[in-house]
């Protein structure tokens, strides 16, 4: 008979790369949200959006998203809905950066995974973990902009 239980924590955190020094880690997730913005913006210059850090360039951004899944335009860009939502993740909460001086990126041990590191956002005394804010957007598609309520709901915490 099998004891073992599903450990969520222990799964999550074998999905996390590994690193020696928590330098590593800062370095890697600094380069990652390089890499999403950069990806972002040039898929962005293609339908004149401008990345401000402002609202309006968010309801822009928020209008591409749901466009490109009714007009099916992320499998004409081979690019996974997955990957777009972590792009625009990265945006919103550098938005959310933008406008507040207390808050800012962090990246943190995963104390569940020896050598992990989770990249998280912090403003005030809490903090959030996850590589995707907005994972399953296009599920909330009938809400009035669920991307600005996201951002709206981080400005006021």
């Amino acid at each position: 008979m099998n004891h073992s239980f599903f450990q969520p924590e222990k799964q999550y955190g074998e999905d996390l790369p590994i690193f020696k020094q928590e330098w590593e880690a800062i370095a890697f997730y600094y380069d990652y949200r390089q890499s999403q913005i950069e990806e972002l913006n040039e898929l962005c210059q293609f339908f004149n959006i401008s990345l401000t850090y402002t609202r309006e360039s968010l309801e822009e951004l928020e209008n591409l998203y749901f466009q490109s899944i009714q007009e099916l335009l992320l499998a004409d860009w081979n690019l996974p809905i997955e990957e777009f939502e972590k792009m625009i993740s990265v945006y919103l909460i550098d938005c959310v950066i933008a406008h507040h001086e207390d808050a800012e990126w962090v990246v943190k041990p995963y104390p569940y995974t020896d050598g992990a590191y989770t990249l998280g956002f912090r403003r005030h005394r809490k903090s959030w973990h996850t590589m995707n804010t907005c994972d399953g957007l296009y599920l909330r598609q009938k809400e009035d902009r669920p991307l600005l309520s996201l951002f709206d709901s981080l400005v006021r915490s």
